[in-house]
């Protein structure tokens, strides 16, 4: 077997990653577009069977549909889920393993965590309260006064992506 200087091998090494990355999606690199966003945010909707401006709304407000959005308290992503969400919500209401870093995954856990709050809360804008300031918090004490700009924020643009056909 002919031996290669390292030069040649490391030069076909990187032509190789080139190509298998150029065949990637956009957002392997967590660099999306507003209306890849949107595709997979509504696609996520659709399939926990909620209204694709809602969840859009949540995503716009929470990330600015900015994959690569990191909160300071840990957040990520689209849905801005935190990890130790993730770790417990993944598996049980995906029935898998989640990686926040995956917009589809990061969506999908984040419209299944809104689609188990409607479930048991039965108003969104409980469910917004909740995905803000957790679910036991909401059922002890309802929306808290200084949630209540998020809550009425995200409504308000909800609204707004109602009125003007966003979500289909």
């Amino acid at each position: 077997m002919p031996k290669f200087p390292r030069l040649v091998v490391a030069a076909l090494a990187t032509a190789g990653l080139t190509a298998a990355l150029a065949t990637q999606p956009a957002y392997a690199a967590n660099k999306l577009t507003p209306s890849q966003a949107r595709a997979i945010l509504i696609r996520a909707a659709h399939h926990h069977q909620l209204n694709p401006n809602f969840v859009l709304a949540v995503s716009y407000w929470e990330s600015g549909w900015n994959q690569a959005a990191r909160s300071r308290t840990g957040a990520v992503g689209l849905m801005q889920v935190e990890p130790y969400t993730a770790a417990w919500a993944g598996p049980s209401l995906l029935h898998r393993r989640v990686n926040l870093n995956n917009p589809v995954d990061n969506a999908e856990l984040g419209a299944a965590l809104l689609r188990s709050y409607l479930t048991q809360l039965h108003d969104p804008k409980l469910v917004l309260a909740a995905y803000y300031q957790g679910m036991t918090a909401v059922h002890r004490y309802g929306i808290y006064p200084s949630s209540r700009s998020y809550v009425d924020g995200i409504w308000k643009l909800r609204n707004q992506f109602q009125r003007s056909h966003l979500g289909g």
